[in-house]
């Protein structure tokens, strides 16, 4: 009997240590189980935060900047150009295609020799693209003078340039042209052609077109043209009417009225009367 409850006793003790070993594990599981969902909701809670961190100053860099001289020849490369000529100008304005003052130098080299007019010519054309402003320019200003007045296939390029892409610059080189002496029969001819194109005679505005009839009428002709010279008139119309006041200067011995048609040139003086006027206003409105 005794032995009988030591066995049971055993037994139970057994038991007992079982279900201690048995408990510990699922205990352990579950302690670790929560341990990782802890974790796992602080992530996901820190994802689903701001996180705010301390500030620091914060070291700005200014932003770069640009210059358009990047795309320009240095003073000493243009120079240096210059000194070898239009090869090396052309070589330069390959570096530097939108340098104006490149493409300047280089339209001013190539004009000095008749076989490279034509390329003075496309250069003009560059030049006006990248910088319009150079129609005012005197050194793009001679060199189309020049061409316009050589061979004739180039000096067609060089009236058509002065004509219609230049602005309101070009009908007045066009006119400057006309009325210089010495001009050939060929560039003549197309700039008077030229000042009858409707876009041009838009580009060149009323006070242009008038000087450029008066310069066109002979003599007593002129008289037509007063009216209008009177309304539209500038500096360029009294060019061409001041010289009429005169009285004599004609025959062999020069005593004699050239225009003795205009009579006591009253009208005359009236049309000039008219211009000076109108530019004196225009002039006090400007200040």
């Amino acid at each position: 009997m005794a032995l009988a409850g030591v066995g049971l006793v055993g037994v139970v003790g057994i038991v007992a240590l079982a279900i201690m070993l048995r408990g510990t594990a699922p205990i352990d599981a579950l302690e670790q189980s929560s341990s990782a969902a802890a974790v796992s909701d602080a992530g996901s809670a820190q994802d689903a935060s701001p996180v705010i961190v301390a500030s620091a100053p914060v070291v700005t860099k200014e932003p770069t900047t640009t210059t358009a001289t990047t795309n320009r020849a240095t003073a000493e490369e243009l120079d240096a150009a210059r000194t070898k000529g239009a090869t090396t100008l052309a070589t330069l304005a390959e570096r530097y295609p939108d340098d104006p003052e490149v493409l300047r130098a280089l339209v001013g080299a190539y004009t000095r020799d008749k076989t490279n007019y034509a390329k003075a010519m496309t250069t003009v054309r560059k030049l006006l693209t990248v910088a319009p402003d150079m129609a005012k320019d005197p050194d793009v200003k001679q060199a189309l003078l020049i061409v316009a007045n050589g061979p004739v296939d180039v000096a067609a390029t060089a009236l058509d340039i002065m004509g219609k892409e230049m602005g309101s610059r070009g009908p007045e080189l066009l006119y400057e042209l006309l009325s210089a002496s010495g001009l050939g029969k060929f560039p003549k001819e197309r700039a008077t052609r030229l000042f009858t194109d409707p876009k041009v005679k838009e580009l060149a505005g009323p006070g242009l077109l008038v000087a450029n009839d008066l310069r066109a009428a002979a003599g007593c002709d002129r008289k037509k043209l007063f009216a209008r010279a009177a309304k539209e008139g500038d500096e360029r119309a009294l060019g061409h009417l001041k010289p009429l006041l005169a009285t004599k200067g004609c025959s062999w011995h020069r005593q004699t009225d050239c225009f003795a048609c205009l009579g006591d040139r009253k009208e005359l003086r009236a049309t000039i009367d008219a211009i000076t006027k109108r530019l004196d206003q225009e002039s006090s409105s400007k200040q």
